[in-house]
This record gives C-alpha cells, structure tokens and sequence, in this order.
C-alpha cells in the first residue's frame, strides 16, 4: 500500500472519528454556518429539473447519505481529464467512497479511486473550516485566456525515509456561497499528471450541481 492510498484511507477514518468525537454536536449546538446562496438561478434550476425527474444516481448507499445534506453537492460530472490523459483514455472504474455525518449533515466528501490516481472534492458549511484570506479561492467570475481557471498547488508526498512517493494538486472554488475543495492524487507512477496544473484547472469545468435540498421555505 503506498504512503497516498494510507494517507486517503486515513484521512476518511479520521474524518468520521473526528466528527463523531465533538465536532458536530458544537456545530448542531448553534456554531455559525454558512449561508447557502439558495436562491441562486443554478440552483433553482436544478431543483426545477429534479421535480421532473430523479437526480443522478452515485448508487442506493450514496443516494441515501446524499438525500439531507444541507450543503448543496458538486461533483465531476465526467472522468477528469487528467485521469483519462493519465491512462491514455482506459482509465479504470472509479471506486467511490461518500462521507458525511447522517447526524449533522453540514459537509460531505466525495473521493472517487482510478486506480494510481484519487480525485475527491469536499464542502462543509461550519465557518471554523472556511479557507483563510490568504488561500486562493477561485469564485464564479472566470478570467479570459490561457490564465482561466482556479490556482491550482502542488506538493510532493514523501514516506518516513524522505524519498518522494506521489504527489498531491489542490484547488479550491467557491459555489453558491460555498468553497468547495478538490484534492487530487496522484502515486509515484502518476506524479507527472499532477504537474498539469493546466489540465487539472481546466478539469474544474465539468464540476457540476448533483444534490441541493433547500431549506422549506
């Protein structure tokens, strides 16, 4: 097992320990959240089209931790390109794993396996978990030519000896109100994709809306 698909396993555990252990009774407790821009038109769209028929589906256990998150819900609507570029257009099924807190269902992380490489993206209305000022936050207004996109860092793994295992490319952008967090990485033998910082912004394109439950009015 390598040092990315420890850290990604641990990473969920800990996720889920965390929140079980104090986290979401503070936050359930009256902690501030953010406000979901609930009116905005992609939203309302969405909810219009929902009411004509059922919203993807991410399979019955996912549907069914999906169904009262109160965050609204991006995911890739297609494979990222830099899984296909990594795989040469075979890229493997993608495993995937939807964590949320069933209890206070304030956050949700969507982690989706190719193989070699694990893309996920996460959001979570508690302002204690709001990026800082100085995080590059890419919001709705795009930018025109080569520079479109949002920022994308990139940092290198290592294992306990200091050799170098994979990397990790992140980039966060901000949806109805919300930052949303996409983390993408990449084993040793996929490193060289998580370098196409490129690819990997103009990869945010296929985020799309697949879950909104407003609020009754």
């Amino acid at each position: 097992m390598s040092v990315i698909e420890m850290r990604s396993g641990l990473a969920l555990a800990i996720t889920v320990l965390v929140m079980g252990a104090g986290l979401a009774p503070r936050a359930a407790a009256g902690a501030d959240l953010i406000k979901v821009e609930w009116n905005d038109p992609e939203i309302q769209s969405f909810v219009s089209a929902r009411a004509a028929g059922p919203a993807r589906s991410f399979g019955a256990s996912a549907d069914e931790k999906l169904a009262n998150v109160q965050v609204p819900v991006l995911a890739f609507e297609a494979t990222p390109g830099v899984v296909e570029n990594t795989f040469r257009g075979a890229s493997p099924a993608a495993e995937r794993d939807v964590v949320v807190d069933e209890q206070n269902p304030v956050w949700y992380q969507l982690v989706e396996r190719y193989g070699d490489m694990t893309v996920s993206v996460e959001a979570d209305l508690r302002v204690q978990h709001e990026v800082p000022e100085s995080y590059p936050v890419y919001g709705a207004e795009r930018r025109g030519g080569a520079e479109a996109g949002p920022e994308v860092s990139v940092f290198d793994e290592q294992n306990e000896d200091g050799v170098e295992e994979g990397l990790i490319a992140e980039y966060t952008i901000e949806k109805f109100g919300v930052p949303y967090k996409v983390t993408i990485e990449c084993s040793a033998s996929a490193k060289e994709q998580c370098r196409d910082t490129g690819q990997i912004a103009k990869d945010s394109e296929l985020l799309k809306l697949v879950r909104a439950n407003p609020p009754p009015q």
